[in-house]
């Protein structure tokens, strides 16, 4: 149980260094179009979150909300790659 916690710990100090490297690289450069590759990370889980919370748990059918869910996946999906993609760039 510890060891997941602090995988966890070690993953968000990482993401959170690599977060700051990208903003003071810009700052320093005066090139402020990599920040667009830290937006598309931040705003990359939203989709995920809005379509699971409108896909209805509580219907009998169980793939009746799973359109919602997967378009929310491929969003996110989308979002993350175009991130990868422009950090490449």
């Amino acid at each position: 149980m510890a060891a997941g916690l602090k995988t966890i710990i070690v993953l968000s100090f990482i993401l959170a260094i690599g977060f700051l490297l990208v903003i003071l690289s810009c700052a320093l450069w005066h090139e402020y179009l990599p920040l667009l590759v830290v937006a598309t990370y931040v705003l990359a889980p939203l989709p995920n979150w809005i379509c699971s919370r409108c896909s209805n748990p509580d219907d009998f059918m169980e793939s009746a909300g799973s359109a919602v869910v997967d378009f929310g996946r491929f969003c996110t999906a989308f979002l993350v790659v175009m991130g990868i993609g422009m950090h490449t760039l």
